[in-house]
């Protein structure tokens, strides 16, 4: 009886820790680092496909502006910023090319002490960087 209640409450809570994001992540990448640290993020890979979200926080006043350094060699991969389920075309990133650009956030962004990054390539996508900062 002990065990099958222990098995009942680990399974529970694994359902309540998987089930807390509001944006999921499907992908199928070969060589993928990422890292997400407070108001930073970034995700290297060679090959990508699918959607990929980053949550950045910030506890100080923000300047509301997110630092974006970006480049993809093949493909195309769009950046959005999502605040409480919503998502926003923040720019599109094509094969070739590179980015290094600071985006100002709207005002609708100004209370938010925590936003995510989503990616979602557009077929697959070959040897990328993206680097975040949430300001």
């Amino acid at each position: 009886m002990k065990k099958t209640c222990f098995l009942l409450a680990l399974i529970l809570s694994l359902v309540m820790l998987c089930g807390c994001s509001v944006y999921v992540k499907s992908y199928s990448a070969t060589i993928l680092i990422t890292s997400c640290f407070g108001d930073e993020a970034n995700m290297e890979f060679y090959t990508f496909n699918g959607t990929y979200n980053f949550k950045l926080r910030r506890d100080d006043p923000a300047e509301h502006t997110l630092d974006c350094d970006l480049s993809l060699e093949e493909g195309e991969m769009s950046v959005y910023i999502g605040v409480n389920g919503e998502k926003e075309l923040l720019l599109t990133v094509n094969g070739g090319e590179s980015y290094d650009t600071t985006i100002t956030l709207d005002s609708k962004y100004d209370n938010e002490k925590a936003i995510y990054i989503i990616l979602e390539s557009v077929g697959k996508c070959v040897n990328g960087d993206f680097e975040f900062e949430y300001n």
